[in-house]
């Protein structure tokens, strides 16, 4: 009996660890290219999710370390994000 519980235990932290793990918010993505798909008449920024601030290609900023998170610029101004 244990050993199933402990078995459907690890089941679960798989299936939803990945869910986690694969889960982007409509609109944020992680390369350029998908977000330029996503808003093809929309300038396409990289938005540093800890400080709220976002870059334009050619900010120095733009290709910075971490995982990055890409956003039509309206969308990226509607949810509160400053250009940086």
């Amino acid at each position: 009996m244990h050993f199933k519980a402990m078995r459907y235990s690890l089941a679960v932290t798989a299936l939803f660890g990945a869910a986690v793990l694969a889960y982007t918010p409509a609109g944020q993505f992680r390369t350029e290219e998908q977000a330029k798909k996503y808003c093809p008449n929309d300038v396409v920024v990289r938005v540093n999710l800890s400080t709220r601030l976002f870059y334009t290609k050619g900010h120095f900023l733009y290709q910075s370390a971490g995982v990055p998170t890409f956003e039509c610029r309206r969308e990226a101004l509607q949810e509160g994000n400053l250009p940086g």
